[in-house]
């Protein structure tokens, strides 16, 4: 009788394994996603911020700090066709807020920019927050 028992239970430690391996891959696919999020939003907060500190320091030219979120240099790299991480013109906007008052601001905003998931899951059910970065414009 023993015998019947344990032919009955051979494959019971497979269906046990193949469900803690999917579990942890779907877990491991998640952590990939979400570190991805975070890196991309915080490379782009921290090259706006540059790119607004560059032209505050020096005379405000919009192409200038839209080449500088884009590129991280003042000018178009020749053959290029996007910036940095599939980031467009389109998707980064240069206004100055104010102008010639004591409010004066430079404000960078980039919106809608691309995420490439792992996860199908996440994909669906994500959509990307604008960044935006402001500061003030002291002219002499």
């Amino acid at each position: 009788m023993s015998g019947r028992v344990r032919k009955g239970r051979r494959g019971q430690s497979l269906v046990e394994s193949t469900f803690i391996a999917l579990v942890f891959l779907a877990t491991l696919l998640g952590i990939f996603d979400v570190g991805q999020i975070l890196f991309i939003h915080q490379t782009f907060v921290e090259r706006a911020r540059n790119a607004a500190r560059s032209s505050v320091v020096n005379a405000y030219d919009p192409a200038v700090v839209r080449n500088l979120v884009l590129y991280n240099q003042a000018t178009v790299p020749e053959g290029s066709t996007t910036g940095f991480m599939g980031l467009t013109a389109e998707m980064v906007n240069v206004t100055r807020a104010d102008a010639g008052t004591n409010e004066d601001r430079l404000v960078i905003t980039i919106s809608s920019y691309p995420y490439r998931f792992f996860s199908p899951l996440i994909s669906k059910m994500f959509y990307s927050r604008p960044v935006v970065v402001s500061l003030p414009i002291e002219t002499p």
